[in-house]
């Protein structure tokens, strides 16, 4: 692919400011809105969280600026009162990342891929980018159903939503290629000094040959030589144990972030009575609730 080049520790990210990344999240499908001096994205209906979800925030300030019915949940500053906790899931200690640390199993997915001549490369052509990554992407949504935007299942759907993408110069795709095939790519973007890695795509092939783990590596290969990068945010704790153990087998810590959860008092007594679950979840996991399901540290196998 000739227009893709070799990933280079003094190229790939322009840091975006919040602002920035607001509009960058909004153009590629998100539902944000700033309220006060703080961006939310709307993580589920009625439920809103902050565009930076490890930061920690004033409740004095940030309460003042609810206007809307809805639930509102951010870190709190230290020593303030919380009601809940937040689960960001983040790669830190970055310049201290070594291979030969991780486990076994994730090292022999590194090994594979670069055996089977798995090669990662920066896309920077919109125009071929569409041409590899929708197959790509047709045999990922194939497996896994993806809902979120599905006007990418059609050639026209995908190569708008391309032409957007491409607007962000600061929004760094990162391929992993076999020959000329692009088997799976990662969209990343530096807001501020967090890395934030958004939408990975892996084709059936990419499983078989151990590719995201090799796009995994590089940007901790990547992010180790520069400073301007203090962490990777990949997400938050989810409900599938398999995908929150993929994390933390690779080094990344569950954090366990004091929060408030702000909602109008009716919707909390309907989500306490009749979702209790869902409930639960918003809770999140303190510090205690981790260390007894063994989320608080990486697992060594």
């Amino acid at each position: 692919m000739a227009t893709t080049d070799t990933l280079k520790p003094d190229a790939p990210w322009q840091s975006m400011t919040i602002d920035r990344y607001a509009a960058f999240e909004r153009a590629t499908g998100m539902k944000v809105v700033k309220i006060g001096d703080i961006w939310w994205h709307q993580v589920r209906p009625f439920l809103y969280r902050p565009l930076l979800p490890f930061k920690k925030y004033d409740i004095r300030k940030t309460r003042k600026d609810f206007n809307r019915i809805g639930a509102f949940q951010y870190g709190v500053e230290d020593g303030q009162a919380c009601n809940s906790y937040l689960n960001p899931i983040i790669f830190d200690e970055l310049h201290d990342y070594d291979m030969q640390k991780l486990a076994y199993s994730v090292r022999k997915h590194i090994k594979k891929a670069v055996k089977n001549d798995v090669t990662v490369s920066r896309i920077t052509d919109e125009r071929e980018f569409c041409e590899y990554a929708y197959p790509c992407y047709l045999s990922f949504y194939e497996r896994t159903r993806y809902g979120f935007d599905r006007s990418r299942r059609t050639r026209d759907g995908f190569s708008r939503w391309s032409r957007t993408l491409f607007q962000f110069p600061e929004a760094v795709i990162l391929g992993a290629f076999v020959g000329q095939e692009l088997v799976s790519y990662e969209i990343s973007c530096l807001v501020e000094s967090t890395l934030f890695l958004k939408t990975l795509v892996n084709s059936d092939k990419a499983l078989k040959l151990g590719a995201a783990d090799l796009l995994l590596h590089t940007y901790r290969l990547w992010s180790r030589e520069l400073p301007q990068i203090r962490a990777i945010y990949d997400s938050m704790l989810g409900q599938s144990a398999g995908i929150n153990e993929y994390y933390l087998v690779r080094g990344a810590r569950v954090l366990a972030l004091p929060a408030d959860l702000h909602m109008h008092p009716v919707l909390r007594w309907l989500i306490q009575k009749g979702h209790k679950k869902i409930y639960g979840r918003l809770l999140g996991l303190s510090l205690e609730e981790l260390l007894a399901k063994g989320l608080a540290k990486a697992i060594v196998a």
